[in-house]
Protein backbone atom coordinates (compact mmCIF):
# COMPACT_ATOMS: atom_id res chain seq x y z
CA UNK A 1 0.00 0.00 0.00
CA UNK A 2 2.54 2.02 0.98
CA UNK A 3 4.79 1.46 -2.12
CA UNK A 4 1.53 2.41 -4.22
CA UNK A 5 1.30 5.14 -2.50
CA UNK A 6 4.96 6.49 -2.97
CA UNK A 7 4.31 5.46 -7.18
CA UNK A 8 1.43 7.83 -7.14
CA UNK A 9 2.77 10.84 -5.59
CA UNK A 10 5.95 10.40 -7.32
CA UNK A 11 3.72 10.27 -10.89
CA UNK A 12 1.61 13.66 -9.26
CA UNK A 13 4.97 15.27 -8.72
CA UNK A 14 6.26 14.16 -12.41
CA UNK A 15 3.50 15.77 -14.19
CA UNK A 16 3.45 19.45 -11.60
CA UNK A 17 6.92 19.86 -12.34
CA UNK A 18 6.76 20.46 -16.39
CA UNK A 19 3.65 23.51 -15.18
CA UNK A 20 6.16 24.64 -12.52
CA UNK A 21 9.24 25.19 -14.77
CA UNK A 22 6.57 26.62 -17.26
CA UNK A 23 5.71 29.54 -14.78
CA UNK A 24 8.75 31.87 -16.33
CA UNK A 25 9.02 35.14 -14.21
CA UNK A 26 8.46 38.08 -16.33
CA UNK A 27 10.27 41.34 -16.72
CA UNK A 28 8.51 44.45 -17.64
CA UNK A 29 11.26 47.14 -19.23
CA UNK A 30 11.19 50.97 -19.15
CA UNK A 31 12.17 53.04 -21.66
CA UNK A 32 10.46 56.22 -21.68
CA UNK A 33 12.79 59.19 -21.77
CA UNK A 34 10.44 61.80 -22.44
CA UNK A 35 8.19 60.16 -19.86
CA UNK A 36 8.91 63.34 -17.31
CA UNK A 37 9.87 61.24 -14.05
CA UNK A 38 11.39 63.83 -11.50
CA UNK A 39 14.06 61.20 -11.21
CA UNK A 40 15.98 57.93 -11.91
CA UNK A 41 14.12 56.05 -8.29
CA UNK A 42 10.70 57.01 -9.50
CA UNK A 43 11.35 55.22 -12.83
CA UNK A 44 12.72 52.13 -10.80
CA UNK A 45 9.56 52.16 -8.09
CA UNK A 46 7.22 52.36 -11.05
CA UNK A 47 8.96 49.68 -13.11
CA UNK A 48 9.24 46.99 -10.77
CA UNK A 49 5.29 47.60 -8.91
CA UNK A 50 4.18 47.26 -12.65
CA UNK A 51 6.32 44.01 -13.15
CA UNK A 52 5.05 42.80 -9.90
CA UNK A 53 1.65 42.83 -10.32
CA UNK A 54 1.36 42.22 -13.66
CA UNK A 55 3.49 39.48 -12.84
CA UNK A 56 1.32 38.73 -10.14
CA UNK A 57 -1.82 38.40 -12.43
CA UNK A 58 -0.35 36.43 -14.58
CA UNK A 59 0.82 34.09 -11.66
CA UNK A 60 4.48 34.17 -12.24
CA UNK A 61 7.49 36.50 -10.24
CA UNK A 62 7.37 39.94 -12.11
CA UNK A 63 10.30 42.95 -11.94
CA UNK A 64 10.83 45.86 -13.99
CA UNK A 65 14.28 47.27 -15.36
CA UNK A 66 14.94 50.78 -16.35
CA UNK A 67 17.10 51.18 -19.52
CA UNK A 68 18.76 54.61 -20.25
CA UNK A 69 20.33 53.45 -23.59
CA UNK A 70 18.07 52.64 -26.43
CA UNK A 71 21.02 50.22 -28.01
CA UNK A 72 20.35 48.65 -24.19
CA UNK A 73 16.89 48.14 -23.96
CA UNK A 74 16.91 47.01 -27.95
CA UNK A 75 19.74 44.28 -27.16
CA UNK A 76 17.75 42.83 -24.63
CA UNK A 77 14.68 42.72 -26.54
CA UNK A 78 16.97 41.15 -28.74
CA UNK A 79 17.78 38.36 -26.48
CA UNK A 80 14.44 37.79 -25.24
CA UNK A 81 15.10 39.10 -21.63
CA UNK A 82 12.05 41.83 -22.02
CA UNK A 83 8.64 40.15 -22.48
CA UNK A 84 6.42 43.84 -21.68
CA UNK A 85 7.70 46.85 -21.86
CA UNK A 86 6.41 50.69 -21.03
CA UNK A 87 8.05 52.66 -24.42
CA UNK A 88 8.17 56.05 -26.14
CA UNK A 89 5.50 55.88 -29.00
CA UNK A 90 8.40 58.17 -30.64
CA UNK A 91 11.37 55.45 -30.09
CA UNK A 92 8.86 52.54 -31.59
CA UNK A 93 8.00 54.73 -34.56
CA UNK A 94 11.79 55.49 -35.43
CA UNK A 95 13.12 51.70 -34.30
CA UNK A 96 10.58 50.17 -37.01
CA UNK A 97 9.00 46.63 -35.97
CA UNK A 98 5.63 46.12 -35.07
CA UNK A 99 4.73 44.95 -31.74
CA UNK A 100 1.55 44.38 -30.32
CA UNK A 101 -0.10 47.62 -28.12
CA UNK A 102 -1.42 45.86 -25.05
CA UNK A 103 -2.48 49.70 -22.91
CA UNK A 104 -1.69 53.54 -23.40
CA UNK A 105 -0.41 55.55 -20.39
CA UNK A 106 -2.57 58.19 -18.97
CA UNK A 107 -1.62 60.81 -17.73
CA UNK A 108 -2.28 62.40 -13.87
CA UNK A 109 -5.28 64.55 -16.26
CA UNK A 110 -6.57 61.62 -17.82
CA UNK A 111 -5.23 61.69 -20.89
CA UNK A 112 -3.56 59.67 -23.38
CA UNK A 113 -1.80 62.35 -25.17
CA UNK A 114 0.25 65.42 -24.10
CA UNK A 115 1.60 68.53 -26.10
CA UNK A 116 5.50 69.39 -26.30
CA UNK A 117 7.39 72.24 -25.64
CA UNK A 118 10.72 74.46 -26.53
CA UNK A 119 11.56 75.54 -23.50
CA UNK A 120 14.88 78.32 -23.37
CA UNK A 121 16.23 81.19 -21.67
CA UNK A 122 12.78 83.68 -20.37
CA UNK A 123 11.42 85.72 -23.70
CA UNK A 124 13.24 83.76 -26.43
CA UNK A 125 11.14 82.70 -29.39
CA UNK A 126 12.04 80.23 -32.21
CA UNK A 127 13.82 83.04 -34.57
CA UNK A 128 16.02 83.08 -31.74
CA UNK A 129 16.55 79.57 -31.05
CA UNK A 130 18.50 79.72 -34.55
CA UNK A 131 22.28 78.48 -34.41
CA UNK A 132 21.64 77.06 -31.17
CA UNK A 133 22.47 74.00 -29.30
CA UNK A 134 19.38 72.04 -28.53
CA UNK A 135 18.86 68.63 -26.56
CA UNK A 136 15.40 66.28 -26.52
CA UNK A 137 15.23 62.92 -24.38
CA UNK A 138 16.87 60.20 -26.00
CA UNK A 139 14.93 58.08 -29.03
CA UNK A 140 17.70 56.15 -30.16
CA UNK A 141 19.62 58.06 -32.90
CA UNK A 142 16.33 59.86 -34.44
CA UNK A 143 16.14 63.31 -32.40
CA UNK A 144 17.07 65.07 -35.51
CA UNK A 145 14.14 63.95 -37.30
CA UNK A 146 12.22 63.92 -34.29
CA UNK A 147 12.63 68.04 -33.66
CA UNK A 148 12.16 68.81 -37.56
CA UNK A 149 9.88 66.56 -39.02
CA UNK A 150 7.73 65.18 -36.34
CA UNK A 151 7.51 68.35 -34.15
CA UNK A 152 8.12 70.99 -36.42
CA UNK A 153 7.20 69.21 -39.77
CA UNK A 154 9.82 70.57 -41.59
CA UNK A 155 9.45 74.22 -41.08
CA UNK A 156 13.08 75.00 -40.82
CA UNK A 157 15.95 73.89 -42.77
CA UNK A 158 18.50 70.97 -41.45
CA UNK A 159 20.98 73.32 -40.65
CA UNK A 160 18.68 75.64 -38.54
CA UNK A 161 19.66 74.76 -34.95
CA UNK A 162 23.33 74.14 -34.90
CA UNK A 163 23.21 70.62 -33.18
CA UNK A 164 20.36 69.07 -31.35
CA UNK A 165 21.46 65.65 -29.20
CA UNK A 166 20.00 63.57 -26.84
CA UNK A 167 19.55 63.92 -23.22
CA UNK A 168 19.36 61.22 -20.96
CA UNK A 169 15.74 61.88 -19.78
CA UNK A 170 13.44 64.80 -19.62
CA UNK A 171 14.45 65.57 -16.00
CA UNK A 172 18.05 65.61 -17.53
CA UNK A 173 17.31 67.66 -20.57
CA UNK A 174 16.38 70.53 -18.00
CA UNK A 175 18.89 70.18 -15.57
CA UNK A 176 21.31 70.80 -18.87
CA UNK A 177 19.22 73.72 -19.38
CA UNK A 178 19.34 75.26 -15.84
CA UNK A 179 23.64 74.07 -15.78
CA UNK A 180 24.09 76.32 -19.08
CA UNK A 181 25.32 73.41 -21.02
CA UNK A 182 22.36 73.80 -23.56
CA UNK A 183 20.67 76.68 -24.96
CA UNK A 184 16.86 75.41 -25.43
CA UNK A 185 15.09 71.40 -25.33
CA UNK A 186 12.33 69.90 -26.12
CA UNK A 187 10.11 68.04 -23.43
CA UNK A 188 6.75 67.30 -23.16
CA UNK A 189 4.65 69.94 -21.21
CA UNK A 190 5.75 69.78 -17.90
CA UNK A 191 4.56 72.01 -14.57
CA UNK A 192 8.09 72.62 -13.16
CA UNK A 193 10.45 74.22 -15.03
CA UNK A 194 14.22 75.60 -14.07
CA UNK A 195 14.19 79.17 -12.99
CA UNK A 196 15.02 81.71 -15.25
CA UNK A 197 13.27 79.53 -18.22
CA UNK A 198 9.99 79.32 -19.79
CA UNK A 199 8.02 77.96 -22.87
CA UNK A 200 9.06 79.39 -26.27
CA UNK A 201 6.23 80.31 -28.31
CA UNK A 202 5.94 78.04 -31.67
CA UNK A 203 3.74 79.18 -34.42
CA UNK A 204 2.45 76.69 -35.43
CA UNK A 205 1.78 75.30 -32.25
CA UNK A 206 3.67 71.76 -31.91
CA UNK A 207 1.60 68.75 -31.74
CA UNK A 208 0.38 66.66 -29.32
CA UNK A 209 1.76 63.06 -29.09
CA UNK A 210 0.50 59.84 -27.63
CA UNK A 211 2.14 58.90 -23.62
CA UNK A 212 4.29 55.83 -23.15
CA UNK A 213 2.60 52.78 -24.12
CA UNK A 214 2.92 48.89 -22.60
CA UNK A 215 3.86 46.80 -25.63
CA UNK A 216 4.39 42.71 -25.51
CA UNK A 217 7.31 41.42 -27.03
CA UNK A 218 7.92 37.50 -28.46
CA UNK A 219 4.85 35.30 -27.88
CA UNK A 220 2.21 35.81 -25.42
CA UNK A 221 -1.42 33.69 -25.72
CA UNK A 222 -4.13 35.13 -26.34
CA UNK A 223 -5.64 34.49 -22.66
CA UNK A 224 -2.48 35.67 -20.66
CA UNK A 225 -2.83 39.10 -22.93
CA UNK A 226 -6.58 39.25 -21.66
CA UNK A 227 -4.77 38.69 -18.38
CA UNK A 228 -2.27 41.57 -18.66
CA UNK A 229 -4.78 43.95 -20.19
CA UNK A 230 -7.40 44.04 -17.41
CA UNK A 231 -4.31 44.04 -14.87
CA UNK A 232 -3.00 47.18 -16.70
CA UNK A 233 -6.08 48.81 -16.20
CA UNK A 234 -6.28 48.24 -12.61
CA UNK A 235 -2.66 49.63 -11.71
CA UNK A 236 -2.45 52.59 -10.15
CA UNK A 237 0.68 54.26 -10.92
CA UNK A 238 1.90 57.77 -10.04
CA UNK A 239 1.96 61.82 -10.69
CA UNK A 240 3.86 60.53 -13.94
CA UNK A 241 1.74 57.51 -15.20
CA UNK A 242 -1.54 57.43 -13.29
CA UNK A 243 -2.16 54.17 -15.33
CA UNK A 244 -3.21 52.77 -18.50
CA UNK A 245 -6.02 52.05 -20.39
CA UNK A 246 -6.86 49.77 -23.46
CA UNK A 247 -6.04 51.35 -26.71
CA UNK A 248 -8.91 53.64 -27.92
CA UNK A 249 -9.48 51.55 -31.08
CA UNK A 250 -8.46 53.71 -33.88
CA UNK A 251 -7.79 57.05 -32.75
CA UNK A 252 -5.43 55.97 -30.43
CA UNK A 253 -3.73 53.26 -33.30
CA UNK A 254 -4.00 56.75 -36.14
CA UNK A 255 -2.29 58.75 -33.39
CA UNK A 256 0.98 56.21 -33.38
CA UNK A 257 0.86 55.54 -36.93
CA UNK A 258 0.87 59.38 -37.16
CA UNK A 259 4.28 59.68 -35.31
CA UNK A 260 5.84 57.16 -37.53
CA UNK A 261 4.39 58.59 -40.61
CA UNK A 262 6.27 62.23 -39.79
CA UNK A 263 9.40 60.74 -38.82
CA UNK A 264 9.79 61.36 -42.94
CA UNK A 265 9.97 64.86 -44.26
CA UNK A 266 6.98 65.87 -46.58
CA UNK A 267 7.56 65.65 -50.04
CA UNK A 268 6.54 68.68 -52.12
CA UNK A 269 5.76 67.55 -55.66
CA UNK A 270 3.94 68.93 -58.99
CA UNK A 271 0.16 68.73 -59.96
CA UNK A 272 -0.12 64.88 -60.56
CA UNK A 273 -2.62 65.89 -63.26
CA UNK A 274 -1.73 67.58 -66.52
CA UNK A 275 -5.09 68.66 -68.22
CA UNK A 276 -5.22 67.42 -71.96
CA UNK A 277 -5.49 70.24 -74.38
CA UNK A 278 -7.13 69.46 -77.62
CA UNK A 279 -7.67 72.45 -80.16
CA UNK A 280 -10.95 71.73 -82.48
CA UNK A 281 -10.71 74.31 -85.78
CA UNK A 282 -14.07 74.94 -85.73
CA UNK A 283 -14.38 75.83 -82.20
CA UNK A 284 -11.78 78.67 -82.93
CA UNK A 285 -13.71 79.98 -85.98
CA UNK A 286 -17.68 79.70 -84.11
CA UNK A 287 -18.97 83.11 -84.09
CA UNK A 288 -15.93 85.09 -85.79
CA UNK A 289 -16.13 86.82 -89.36
CA UNK A 290 -13.31 86.97 -91.47
CA UNK A 291 -13.11 89.21 -94.41
CA UNK A 292 -9.65 90.20 -96.79
CA UNK A 293 -9.54 93.27 -98.29
CA UNK A 294 -9.49 94.47 -101.43
CA UNK A 295 -7.21 96.05 -103.30
CA UNK A 296 -8.13 98.03 -106.61
CA UNK A 297 -6.42 96.57 -110.27
CA UNK A 298 -4.77 100.07 -110.79
CA UNK A 299 -2.68 99.55 -108.04
CA UNK A 300 -0.68 96.37 -110.04
CA UNK A 301 -0.65 98.64 -113.30
CA UNK A 302 2.56 99.68 -114.45
CA UNK A 303 2.68 103.54 -114.91
CA UNK A 304 3.43 104.30 -119.23
CA UNK A 305 6.89 106.35 -119.46
CA UNK A 306 7.63 109.25 -121.72
CA UNK A 307 10.12 109.62 -123.39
Amino acid sequence: MKRAVAVCCAAWLAGALPSVAQAAPITIGLFAPSAAFPSTAARVELANRLGGELGKALNVSGSGRVYARAADFAAAVKKGEVTLALVDPAYLAGAGGNPEVVAVAVSSDDKTAGPWQFVARGGATIADLQGKHVLVPNLGGREVDFVLNVLLDGGVGRDFFAKIEPAPDTASALAALALGKADAVVVPVTAALPPGTAAVPAAPALPALPNPVLVVYGAMSEQDLRVVREAAKRFQGDATIAGFRAPGGESDGEALRGVARRFSAAVKRGPFLIPAVRLVVGDLLEGRTFAIERTPATAFAIAPTTR
